[in-house]
């Protein structure tokens, strides 16, 4: 059984594949398994996941062909995963060769800490190497009030016993929802070494003015009772979301059964 369990979700991403599994062979640590949701495959995107040549002992593969959402898909994903640590990987996003090896390693030396993160790039372009550099050592307080975590963190499977899964009802907000349950009930740790190249080509959800994203993002922090930043989107948030409750596998998690609000 291998340590590490890696989620990506695939969706429209032929052109990220090749790329994505190349990256994937060069990182230095290889106990993992690789569980791959992907969502409406392409005859172009399966025969170049064929070709690729994939090592099944390390492959969970599920094709859904109708679409689901992301927290969805990671969701299912860490139903079928072994891995005593797991971690997502977007598709669209590059990585370091000693990305994984640095975070297991620092879970395995530290068993007081549920979970690290590091720093990495902001890209706007795919496969580029320069952009904003996101460096959050000594921001360890905000990390239950931000999504201080980025997208590159790793974590103990065990803490899903206390915190639970992703909630289902978000779509662009629920890693920042996982991250406020996470931080809030266990210890991480911060690596000061580049992770990765996250992908934000500046055309998504966050652009657009009172998107899902501001109003998933208004519909956490009044359930964390975190200090709002658009009051505007208070009663939206609240008429749209379930706050009281996490939603997954279409059952409900009441959020009062833990201490996760300040």
């Amino acid at each position: 059984m291998q340590s590490l369990s890696i989620l990506t979700s695939a969706y429209n991403a032929e052109k990220y594949i090749k790329a994505f599994i190349k990256n994937l062979s060069q990182q230095t640590f290889q106990d993992f398994e690789l569980c791959l949701e992907h969502i409406c495959p392409t005859v172009q995107e399966t025969k170049k996941i064929k070709k690729s040549k994939l090592d099944e002992n390390k492959l969970s593969y599920v094709e859904q062909n109708k679409k689901i959402s992301l927290p969805a898909a990671w969701n299912n994903m860490i139903d079928r995963s072994k891995g005593k640590y797991l971690c997502i990987w977007n598709i669209d996003d590059l990585r370091t060769t000693n990305s994984l090896g640095l975070m297991v390693k620092e879970l395995e030396d530290n068993k007081n800490i549920g979970f690290v993160y590091g720093n990495y790039f902001i890209v706007d372009k795919y496969k580029k190497k320069k952009g904003a550099y996101i460096n959050e050592e000594g921001r360890e307080e905000e990390l239950k009030t931000g999504m201080i975590l980025g997208p590159f963190f790793m974590f103990r499977r065990s803490v899903l016993e206390s915190i639970g899964k992703f909630d289902e009802q978000l779509i662009s907000g629920a890693d920042y929802d996982f991250a406020m349950r996470l931080a809030r009930k266990f210890n991480g740790k911060h690596l000061n070494s580049n992770l990765g190249y996250y992908l934000n080509t500046g055309d998504g959800l966050s652009t657009k003015e009172n998107s899902r994203q501001e109003i998933e993002r208004t519909a956490v922090e009044l359930r964390y009772g975190i200090k709002v930043l658009n009051e505007n989107l208070v009663d939206e948030a609240t008429i749209t979301y379930d706050l009281e409750n996490i939603i997954t596998d279409g059952k409900k998690l009441n959020i009062k059964s833990y201490s996760f609000k300040e």
